[in-house]
């Protein structure tokens, strides 16, 4: 769904964050052009989108199935990179790569493997909450570019990772104490410039409270005079599995439009 769309994005930013050669340079879903973008900055950056979303549905439940996400990542240099490094002795030392051709299409390289290792290695909270929000990738694609705008000669990469997504809860009901939904909203709360997103996600998740057959209903995109019908009302809701009842019921074809209030 979107909601998980969203956060696989934002997590993925911030575990980019510093841990690539554009730095802090990590900008979620920019507006203006890259060229435009990399003319302003100069600098190494990484710009994130999401592309393409499809899922494979079933009947009317619009909110689970198998996802198919393209996580786009946008790299640019436009100048001279000086690249730290580590000798032989354990010391610290900076490479220059030139601003050519082949300087830029070498730090397009590190950078590409830079940003596959942060999302990849469970070593910070926010590439393990990337991690869990994303469960596969199904594919990898990485496409060249180079242009000449303004008097800025500058080489870009497109990193597409086209990603499988966990679905998000259904709303109604409070999330659970653990779990990756309550990581991603307790590290986006603690985040000021990201608490009042996160405030916002939650209360589109969490909603008025309702009773489990009717989220049950929601989820299938039963509607409610069929699920009250099939004796899903609030005086069963304790005594059955609402989503197994429905979905054994859709699979016989138990004459779901012709059950009436009056049906045991």
């Amino acid at each position: 769904m979107s909601l998980t769309r969203l956060a696989m994005r934002l997590a993925a930013a911030r575990a980019l964050r510093d841990r690539t050669l554009a730095g802090a340079r990590v900008f979620d879903s920019a507006v203006d052009p890259i060229d435009q973008t990399i003319a302003e900055q100069r600098l190494p950056l990484l710009v994130l989108t999401t592309d393409e979303h499809a899922l494979e549905v079933s009947g009317r439940d619009l909110g689970s199935g198998t996802h198919r996400c393209d996580l786009v990542i946008e790299l640019a240099i436009a100048a001279r990179v000086e690249v730290p490094a580590e000798d032989g002795q354990g010391d610290q030392i900076t490479i220059a790569i030139p601003h050519t051709d082949e300087g830029m299409e070498l730090t397009l390289d590190i950078m590409e493997h830079q940003v596959v290792s942060a999302l990849t290695w469970d070593d910070t909270p926010w590439a393990r909450v990337w991690m869990a929000l994303v469960p596969r990738v199904h594919q990898r694609l990485s496409r060249r570019g180079a242009s000449s705008e303004n008097g800025v000669r500058f080489a870009a990469r497109q990193l597409v990772l086209t990603c499988d997504l966990i679905d998000a809860p259904v709303g109604g009901a409070p999330l659970p104490h653990s779990g990756v939904w309550a990581e991603v909203l307790s590290m986006m709360e603690a985040d000021p410039a990201m608490a009042g997103l996160a405030r916002l996600i939650r209360a589109e998740i969490e909603g008025t409270l309702v009773p489990e057959w009717r989220r049950a209903a929601h989820a299938l995109g039963v509607p409610l005079e069929v699920s009250d019908g099939l004796g899903l009302g609030a005086g069963d809701a304790s005594l059955v599995d609402p989503v197994a009842f429905i979905m054994g019921a859709i699979s016989t074809g138990a004459g779901l439009v012709t059950v009436t209030e009056d049906a045991p």
